[in-house]
Protein backbone atom coordinates (compact mmCIF):
# COMPACT_ATOMS: atom_id res chain seq x y z
CA UNK A 1 0.00 0.00 0.00
CA UNK A 2 2.89 2.36 0.70
CA UNK A 3 4.15 1.78 -2.82
CA UNK A 4 0.74 2.70 -4.25
CA UNK A 5 0.62 5.85 -2.11
CA UNK A 6 4.17 6.76 -3.19
CA UNK A 7 3.26 6.31 -6.85
CA UNK A 8 0.14 8.44 -6.35
CA UNK A 9 2.07 11.36 -4.84
CA UNK A 10 4.84 11.05 -7.44
CA UNK A 11 2.33 11.21 -10.29
CA UNK A 12 0.71 14.29 -8.74
CA UNK A 13 4.10 15.99 -8.63
CA UNK A 14 4.67 15.16 -12.29
CA UNK A 15 1.21 16.42 -13.28
CA UNK A 16 1.17 19.33 -10.84
CA UNK A 17 -0.39 21.77 -13.29
CA UNK A 18 -3.46 19.60 -13.70
CA UNK A 19 -3.59 18.99 -9.96
CA UNK A 20 -3.37 22.72 -9.22
CA UNK A 21 -6.11 23.50 -11.75
CA UNK A 22 -8.47 20.95 -10.21
CA UNK A 23 -7.58 22.12 -6.72
CA UNK A 24 -8.52 25.64 -7.78
CA UNK A 25 -11.91 24.41 -9.00
CA UNK A 26 -12.57 22.82 -5.62
CA UNK A 27 -11.32 25.96 -3.86
CA UNK A 28 -13.81 28.12 -5.76
CA UNK A 29 -16.69 25.77 -4.92
CA UNK A 30 -15.73 25.56 -1.24
CA UNK A 31 -15.30 29.34 -0.99
CA UNK A 32 -18.81 29.87 -2.33
CA UNK A 33 -20.23 27.11 -0.09
CA UNK A 34 -18.64 28.48 3.10
CA UNK A 35 -19.49 32.11 2.36
CA UNK A 36 -23.08 31.21 1.48
CA UNK A 37 -23.50 29.19 4.66
CA UNK A 38 -22.02 31.97 6.78
CA UNK A 39 -24.35 34.60 5.29
CA UNK A 40 -27.38 32.34 5.74
CA UNK A 41 -26.52 31.68 9.38
CA UNK A 42 -25.94 35.39 9.96
CA UNK A 43 -29.32 36.33 8.52
CA UNK A 44 -31.06 33.77 10.72
CA UNK A 45 -29.18 35.00 13.81
CA UNK A 46 -29.53 38.72 13.15
CA UNK A 47 -33.23 38.65 12.33
CA UNK A 48 -34.52 36.19 14.87
CA UNK A 49 -38.03 36.69 16.20
CA UNK A 50 -38.42 39.13 19.07
CA UNK A 51 -39.98 38.56 22.46
CA UNK A 52 -43.31 36.80 22.13
CA UNK A 53 -44.82 38.69 25.09
CA UNK A 54 -44.61 42.15 23.51
CA UNK A 55 -46.81 43.83 20.91
CA UNK A 56 -46.29 46.90 18.76
CA UNK A 57 -48.91 49.55 18.06
CA UNK A 58 -48.04 51.07 14.69
CA UNK A 59 -49.39 52.88 11.69
CA UNK A 60 -51.14 50.40 9.40
CA UNK A 61 -49.13 48.99 6.47
CA UNK A 62 -45.82 50.34 7.70
CA UNK A 63 -42.63 48.80 9.00
CA UNK A 64 -42.62 50.68 12.30
CA UNK A 65 -39.58 48.94 13.77
CA UNK A 66 -37.52 50.14 10.83
CA UNK A 67 -39.11 53.31 9.45
CA UNK A 68 -42.31 54.73 8.00
CA UNK A 69 -44.66 54.85 10.97
CA UNK A 70 -45.71 58.03 12.76
CA UNK A 71 -48.31 58.18 15.50
CA UNK A 72 -49.74 61.16 17.35
CA UNK A 73 -49.52 61.23 21.18
CA UNK A 74 -53.30 60.82 21.30
CA UNK A 75 -52.82 57.16 20.43
CA UNK A 76 -51.14 56.68 23.79
CA UNK A 77 -54.14 58.24 25.51
CA UNK A 78 -56.46 55.95 23.54
CA UNK A 79 -54.50 52.94 24.75
CA UNK A 80 -54.99 54.09 28.32
CA UNK A 81 -58.73 54.41 27.76
CA UNK A 82 -58.77 50.81 26.52
CA UNK A 83 -57.17 49.68 29.76
CA UNK A 84 -53.71 49.06 28.28
CA UNK A 85 -51.02 49.96 30.81
CA UNK A 86 -47.26 50.16 30.43
CA UNK A 87 -47.19 51.43 26.83
CA UNK A 88 -43.62 52.53 25.96
CA UNK A 89 -43.14 54.97 23.05
CA UNK A 90 -40.25 54.60 20.61
CA UNK A 91 -39.02 56.28 17.45
CA UNK A 92 -37.47 54.30 14.59
CA UNK A 93 -36.15 56.08 11.51
CA UNK A 94 -33.31 56.13 8.99
CA UNK A 95 -31.26 59.34 8.98
CA UNK A 96 -28.56 60.34 6.54
CA UNK A 97 -28.05 61.96 3.17
CA UNK A 98 -27.50 58.75 1.15
CA UNK A 99 -27.55 54.96 1.43
CA UNK A 100 -23.82 55.01 2.13
CA UNK A 101 -24.03 57.16 5.27
CA UNK A 102 -27.50 56.07 6.43
CA UNK A 103 -27.88 55.31 10.13
CA UNK A 104 -30.69 53.52 11.93
CA UNK A 105 -31.98 55.90 14.60
CA UNK A 106 -33.89 54.72 17.65
CA UNK A 107 -35.44 57.10 20.15
CA UNK A 108 -35.91 55.38 23.51
CA UNK A 109 -37.71 56.05 26.75
CA UNK A 110 -34.88 56.55 29.23
CA UNK A 111 -36.89 55.05 32.06
CA UNK A 112 -38.05 51.87 30.30
CA UNK A 113 -35.78 50.93 27.38
CA UNK A 114 -33.72 48.44 29.39
CA UNK A 115 -36.87 46.40 30.01
CA UNK A 116 -37.49 45.96 26.28
CA UNK A 117 -34.06 45.15 24.83
CA UNK A 118 -31.29 42.96 26.17
CA UNK A 119 -27.80 44.27 25.46
CA UNK A 120 -24.24 44.12 26.74
CA UNK A 121 -22.18 47.28 27.14
CA UNK A 122 -18.82 46.87 25.42
CA UNK A 123 -17.54 50.25 26.57
CA UNK A 124 -18.80 53.41 28.23
CA UNK A 125 -22.21 53.48 29.90
CA UNK A 126 -25.84 53.28 28.91
CA UNK A 127 -28.37 56.05 28.61
CA UNK A 128 -29.92 57.06 31.92
CA UNK A 129 -32.71 59.30 33.15
CA UNK A 130 -31.60 62.91 33.07
CA UNK A 131 -29.28 62.53 30.05
CA UNK A 132 -29.44 65.38 27.56
CA UNK A 133 -31.10 64.97 24.16
CA UNK A 134 -27.74 65.02 22.31
CA UNK A 135 -26.27 61.89 23.86
CA UNK A 136 -26.23 58.49 22.18
CA UNK A 137 -25.21 54.90 22.68
CA UNK A 138 -24.35 53.06 19.49
CA UNK A 139 -24.15 49.42 18.43
CA UNK A 140 -20.83 47.71 17.81
CA UNK A 141 -21.30 47.51 14.03
CA UNK A 142 -22.17 51.19 13.78
CA UNK A 143 -19.22 52.04 16.01
CA UNK A 144 -16.94 50.04 13.72
CA UNK A 145 -18.37 51.66 10.61
CA UNK A 146 -18.06 55.19 12.01
CA UNK A 147 -14.83 54.57 13.89
CA UNK A 148 -16.45 55.96 17.03
CA UNK A 149 -15.94 55.24 20.73
CA UNK A 150 -17.26 56.70 24.00
CA UNK A 151 -16.31 60.35 24.22
CA UNK A 152 -16.39 60.86 20.44
CA UNK A 153 -18.95 62.90 18.56
CA UNK A 154 -21.02 61.54 15.69
CA UNK A 155 -23.34 63.46 13.42
CA UNK A 156 -26.92 62.35 12.87
CA UNK A 157 -28.79 64.33 10.26
CA UNK A 158 -26.07 66.95 10.52
CA UNK A 159 -26.46 67.39 14.31
CA UNK A 160 -23.68 66.43 16.77
CA UNK A 161 -24.33 63.68 19.32
CA UNK A 162 -21.93 62.62 22.05
CA UNK A 163 -21.28 58.87 22.18
CA UNK A 164 -21.48 57.68 25.78
CA UNK A 165 -21.51 53.91 25.21
CA UNK A 166 -21.13 51.06 22.73
CA UNK A 167 -23.43 48.06 23.07
CA UNK A 168 -23.79 44.58 21.57
CA UNK A 169 -26.99 42.58 21.05
CA UNK A 170 -26.00 39.87 18.57
CA UNK A 171 -28.64 41.11 16.13
CA UNK A 172 -29.28 43.76 13.48
CA UNK A 173 -29.80 46.37 16.24
CA UNK A 174 -26.01 46.64 16.52
CA UNK A 175 -26.38 48.98 13.53
CA UNK A 176 -28.54 51.42 15.53
CA UNK A 177 -27.87 54.64 17.38
CA UNK A 178 -30.02 54.90 20.50
CA UNK A 179 -30.81 58.42 21.64
CA UNK A 180 -33.29 59.86 24.17
CA UNK A 181 -36.83 60.01 22.81
CA UNK A 182 -36.89 63.80 23.13
CA UNK A 183 -33.62 64.04 21.17
CA UNK A 184 -35.04 61.94 18.33
CA UNK A 185 -38.22 64.03 18.23
CA UNK A 186 -36.19 67.25 18.03
CA UNK A 187 -33.88 65.81 15.38
CA UNK A 188 -36.76 64.73 13.13
CA UNK A 189 -38.97 67.72 13.91
CA UNK A 190 -41.82 65.47 14.98
CA UNK A 191 -42.99 67.40 18.01
CA UNK A 192 -44.54 64.82 20.37
CA UNK A 193 -45.18 62.17 17.66
CA UNK A 194 -43.59 58.73 17.88
CA UNK A 195 -43.16 55.72 15.58
CA UNK A 196 -44.82 53.11 17.76
CA UNK A 197 -45.87 52.03 21.22
CA UNK A 198 -44.62 48.80 22.76
CA UNK A 199 -47.18 47.15 25.03
CA UNK A 200 -47.27 43.84 26.92
CA UNK A 201 -49.48 41.10 25.56
CA UNK A 202 -52.03 40.64 28.32
CA UNK A 203 -54.97 39.38 26.27
CA UNK A 204 -56.59 42.76 25.64
CA UNK A 205 -54.98 43.18 22.21
CA UNK A 206 -54.42 40.66 19.41
CA UNK A 207 -51.74 40.74 16.65
CA UNK A 208 -53.36 41.70 13.34
CA UNK A 209 -56.17 43.57 15.04
CA UNK A 210 -57.14 47.03 13.79
CA UNK A 211 -57.00 49.16 16.91
CA UNK A 212 -58.17 52.44 15.39
CA UNK A 213 -58.51 53.72 11.85
CA UNK A 214 -55.02 53.61 10.39
CA UNK A 215 -53.54 52.01 13.51
CA UNK A 216 -52.89 48.27 13.84
CA UNK A 217 -51.23 45.77 16.16
CA UNK A 218 -48.27 43.49 15.38
CA UNK A 219 -46.02 41.20 17.37
CA UNK A 220 -42.69 42.83 18.16
CA UNK A 221 -39.87 41.59 15.93
CA UNK A 222 -42.18 39.48 13.76
CA UNK A 223 -41.50 41.39 10.55
CA UNK A 224 -37.74 41.28 11.06
CA UNK A 225 -37.89 37.49 11.30
CA UNK A 226 -39.27 37.30 7.74
CA UNK A 227 -36.08 38.79 6.26
CA UNK A 228 -34.17 35.47 5.98
CA UNK A 229 -37.12 33.91 4.12
CA UNK A 230 -37.12 36.82 1.67
CA UNK A 231 -33.51 35.97 0.80
CA UNK A 232 -34.20 32.25 0.38
CA UNK A 233 -34.69 32.47 -3.39
CA UNK A 234 -31.32 34.12 -3.97
CA UNK A 235 -29.60 31.79 -1.51
CA UNK A 236 -31.08 28.77 -3.28
CA UNK A 237 -29.88 30.04 -6.67
CA UNK A 238 -26.35 30.64 -5.41
CA UNK A 239 -26.42 27.26 -3.69
CA UNK A 240 -27.40 25.54 -6.95
CA UNK A 241 -24.50 27.21 -8.78
CA UNK A 242 -22.14 26.15 -6.00
CA UNK A 243 -23.34 22.55 -6.22
CA UNK A 244 -22.87 22.62 -10.00
CA UNK A 245 -19.28 23.86 -9.59
CA UNK A 246 -18.59 21.13 -7.04
CA UNK A 247 -20.05 18.43 -9.28
CA UNK A 248 -18.03 19.67 -12.25
CA UNK A 249 -14.91 19.56 -10.08
CA UNK A 250 -15.71 16.02 -8.96
CA UNK A 251 -16.20 14.74 -12.52
CA UNK A 252 -13.07 16.54 -13.71
CA UNK A 253 -11.10 15.01 -10.86
CA UNK A 254 -12.53 11.57 -11.70
CA UNK A 255 -11.39 11.98 -15.32
CA UNK A 256 -7.89 13.01 -14.22
CA UNK A 257 -7.60 10.15 -11.74
CA UNK A 258 -8.71 7.74 -14.44
CA UNK A 259 -5.98 8.95 -16.80
CA UNK A 260 -3.26 8.78 -14.14
CA UNK A 261 -4.37 5.33 -13.00
CA UNK A 262 -4.52 4.06 -16.57
CA UNK A 263 -0.95 5.18 -17.14
CA UNK A 264 0.09 3.18 -14.09
CA UNK A 265 -1.96 0.12 -14.97
CA UNK A 266 1.06 -2.08 -15.62
CA UNK A 267 2.75 -1.13 -12.33
CA UNK A 268 -0.51 -1.83 -10.50
CA UNK A 269 -0.86 -5.17 -12.31
CA UNK A 270 2.65 -6.15 -11.27
CA UNK A 271 1.89 -5.26 -7.63
CA UNK A 272 -1.26 -7.38 -7.78
CA UNK A 273 0.67 -10.29 -9.33
CA UNK A 274 3.07 -10.07 -6.37
CA UNK A 275 0.22 -10.62 -3.95
CA UNK A 276 -1.23 -7.17 -3.39
CA UNK A 277 -5.03 -6.98 -3.29
CA UNK A 278 -7.33 -5.04 -5.60
CA UNK A 279 -7.30 -2.32 -2.94
CA UNK A 280 -4.00 -1.12 -4.39
CA UNK A 281 -5.96 0.80 -7.04
CA UNK A 282 -8.23 2.25 -4.36
CA UNK A 283 -5.25 3.48 -2.31
CA UNK A 284 -3.58 4.99 -5.37
CA UNK A 285 -6.71 6.89 -6.41
CA UNK A 286 -7.83 7.81 -2.90
CA UNK A 287 -4.47 9.39 -2.06
CA UNK A 288 -4.56 11.48 -5.22
CA UNK A 289 -8.21 12.49 -4.94
CA UNK A 290 -7.98 13.34 -1.23
CA UNK A 291 -4.78 15.32 -1.70
CA UNK A 292 -6.21 17.47 -4.49
CA UNK A 293 -9.63 18.01 -2.97
CA UNK A 294 -8.36 18.55 0.57
CA UNK A 295 -5.80 21.12 -0.59
CA UNK A 296 -8.48 22.87 -2.63
CA UNK A 297 -10.90 22.70 0.30
CA UNK A 298 -8.41 24.24 2.72
CA UNK A 299 -7.60 26.96 0.23
CA UNK A 300 -11.32 27.60 -0.25
CA UNK A 301 -11.94 27.90 3.49
CA UNK A 302 -9.06 30.35 3.93
CA UNK A 303 -10.30 32.39 0.96
CA UNK A 304 -13.82 32.45 2.38
CA UNK A 305 -12.50 33.62 5.76
CA UNK A 306 -10.62 36.45 4.06
CA UNK A 307 -13.67 37.47 2.02
CA UNK A 308 -15.98 37.40 5.04
CA UNK A 309 -13.50 39.47 7.03
CA UNK A 310 -12.96 42.20 4.46
CA UNK A 311 -16.20 42.21 2.44
CA UNK A 312 -18.96 43.31 4.81
CA UNK A 313 -21.85 44.81 2.85
CA UNK A 314 -23.84 47.71 4.28
CA UNK A 315 -27.15 48.83 2.83
CA UNK A 316 -29.50 51.47 4.21
CA UNK A 317 -27.66 51.55 7.51
CA UNK A 318 -27.72 47.76 8.03
CA UNK A 319 -24.46 45.83 7.77
CA UNK A 320 -23.85 42.10 7.93
CA UNK A 321 -21.01 40.61 9.96
CA UNK A 322 -20.94 36.96 8.86
CA UNK A 323 -18.85 34.46 10.80
CA UNK A 324 -17.93 30.90 9.95
CA UNK A 325 -19.43 28.58 12.56
CA UNK A 326 -18.61 24.99 13.43
CA UNK A 327 -21.88 23.93 11.80
CA UNK A 328 -20.88 25.58 8.50
CA UNK A 329 -17.43 23.94 8.59
CA UNK A 330 -19.01 20.58 9.37
CA UNK A 331 -21.40 20.87 6.44
CA UNK A 332 -18.51 21.90 4.19
CA UNK A 333 -16.43 18.89 5.26
CA UNK A 334 -19.33 16.50 4.62
CA UNK A 335 -20.05 18.11 1.23
CA UNK A 336 -16.39 17.88 0.22
CA UNK A 337 -16.17 14.25 1.34
CA UNK A 338 -19.13 13.35 -0.89
CA UNK A 339 -17.42 14.85 -3.93
CA UNK A 340 -14.13 13.08 -3.13
CA UNK A 341 -15.97 9.78 -2.82
CA UNK A 342 -17.76 10.40 -6.10
CA UNK A 343 -14.55 11.25 -7.97
CA UNK A 344 -12.65 8.25 -6.61
CA UNK A 345 -15.39 5.62 -6.71
CA UNK A 346 -15.90 5.46 -10.48
CA UNK A 347 -12.29 4.74 -11.56
CA UNK A 348 -11.81 2.40 -8.56
CA UNK A 349 -14.82 0.28 -9.52
CA UNK A 350 -13.95 0.12 -13.22
CA UNK A 351 -10.23 -0.54 -12.88
CA UNK A 352 -10.68 -2.83 -9.89
CA UNK A 353 -12.70 -5.24 -12.04
CA UNK A 354 -9.93 -5.62 -14.62
CA UNK A 355 -7.87 -8.79 -14.44
CA UNK A 356 -4.10 -8.63 -14.17
CA UNK A 357 -3.65 -9.98 -17.70
CA UNK A 358 -5.94 -7.29 -19.11
CA UNK A 359 -4.05 -4.52 -17.33
CA UNK A 360 -0.67 -5.70 -18.55
CA UNK A 361 -1.69 -6.29 -22.16
CA UNK A 362 -4.11 -3.34 -22.59
CA UNK A 363 -3.03 -0.61 -25.00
Amino acid sequence: MRVAAWLALRDLAVHRRQALALGAVFAIAVTAFVALGAYRQTLIRDYASGRADLLVIQETQTFAEFYGSRLAPEIGLALGELGVVGAVPEIHAIVGTSLEDAVLLKGVDLERYRELDSFILRSGRGLAAGDGPRRAMIGTRLAERLGAAPGDTIRLRGRPFEVIGVFATGSYSENEAWVPLAGAQQLLGWGQDVSLFVVPEDGRLTPGQQLLEGVSIARRGELWSTFPRQWDGLMTLIGSVTQAIGMAGAFSLAAMLWRLAWRRRRQMAILRSLGFSRAVFAVYLAVQGTSIAAAGGMGGILTALAILRWVRPTLAGVSLRPQVTAAVLGQTGLWLAVWILLSVALPVVVLGRRRVAELISAE
